[in-house]
């Protein structure tokens, strides 16, 4: 599951001494600074593996090992382009033929409602033309050049061969899709990104296992893929390790700060002291930040994977079909095929036939 953030709600001064906030410490050079990244998915060990390279003290924590939650079932696009809000004023109009539609690429579990409707409520109040905007600005920072970037982490960390710098590719049977994306590509491209238009011939020509209903498509350019997410998780975290980083696996049951703003992360194994923290725990990071007072709005966007191991055809590029919302990639397992939306809360338990009608 990933993290949808609407706009923060005002701090409450929880755990704060009276008539006002924690003292903030002063700073530490970073070999003196101790961090506790609460969050071992792509994200966290990242954060970590940066942190540790500029001599910070790095301990991660997490209940599971590197690269077991979202950052495993994942389509693998290193998307630069990604960085546009997907609940934006063009999703909002199409949201009741989505919901309609069994094979659709959105669909909210109607007995978890009453759980998302005040995060759902925000969310639709903030899917305006401007602060779709805002927020593309902020997030493009975070996302352009993703695939050279972690073409070099692989490569540093002694593995080149999970990520590969091939265009992505998006594909349309209906030319009123095409004509939608090239909109909105081109909106993107304001921002840096690099794309091709594609006809029949040049899709035919990446990508010969295509059936003919997809005439119209786009090459992504500038992003790329990883060939198994997971791994190249794990790959990193080692990394990390080997560089002085610590790992924990533990769940984390409570998160404190004192009045002198040093941090206190409570594990089923013990309590680790720190000066800083990051919290990287995907969908679950609105209920640490509760623990300091910091309410988050956060709602969860459920995906579903299915791997094919013999899928009979040879696939070239990551192939994403618009319409329906989801990739099909080549891994090293075999052929991936993962997207969808599933708005069900966080504590649903997971309906596979989403998964299914990606496979059938």
């Amino acid at each position: 599951m990933s993290a949808i953030n609407s706009q923060a709600q005002p701090k409450e001064n929880k755990g704060v001494p009276q008539g006002g906030t924690p003292q903030v410490p002063m700073p530490k050079a970073p070999g003196e600074t101790e961090v506790c990244v609460i969050g071992a998915g792509i994200v966290g060990v990242n954060c970590a593996l940066e942190l540790v390279k500029q001599g910070f003290k790095v301990t991660v924590v997490d209940r599971i090992e590197p690269g077991e939650g979202c950052s495993f079932g994942n389509a693998g696009i290193l998307a630069d382009w990604s960085f546009v809000p997907t609940f934006g004023p063009e999703v909002l109009k199409n949201v009741p033929k989505y919901l309609i539609d069994p094979k659709g690429p959105l669909t909210i579990r109607w007995t978890r409602l009453p759980h998302i409707l005040p995060w759902l409520f925000r969310m639709l109040g903030h899917a305006s033309t401007a602060h779709q905007r805002r927020a593309a600005e902020a997030m493009n920072h975070l996302t352009i050049g993703a695939g050279g970037s972690y073409a070099k982490l692989a490569a540093e960390a002694g593995a080149p061969e999970l990520v590969r710098q091939d265009p992505v590719l998006q594909v349309y049977d209906k030319e009123i899709d095409f004509t939608k994306s090239e909109a909105d590509l081109a909106y993107r491209a304001g921002f840096g990104i690099s794309y091709e238009a594609l006809d029949r011939k040049a899709l035919s020509d990446l990508e010969p296992a295509l059936g003919p209903d997809f005439k119209w498509g786009h090459a992504l350019i500038g992003g790329g893929t990883t060939v198994n997410p997971g791994r190249l998780t794990k790959v990193l975290a080692e990394e990390m390790q080997r560089r002085g980083g610590k790992l924990l696996q533990a769940e984390v049951r409570g998160l404190a700060r004192d009045d002198a703003g040093r941090f206190s992360v409570t594990t089923e194994t013990g309590v680790i002291a720190c000066d800083r923290v990051v919290l990287a725990a995907g969908a679950f990071s609105h209920k640490l930040s509760a623990m300091l007072g910091e309410h988050v709005p956060q709602g969860t966007e459920r995906g579903y994977h299915a791997i094919l191991a013999d899928p009979g055809v040879e696939v070239r590029h990551a192939v994403g079909w618009k319409s329906r919302a989801f990739y099909a990639s080549p891994m090293e397992m075999g052929l991936r095929l993962a997207g969808t939306v599933e708005l069900a809360g966080l504590d649903a338990a997971p309906d596979y036939a989403r998964a299914k009608i990606m496979a059938g």
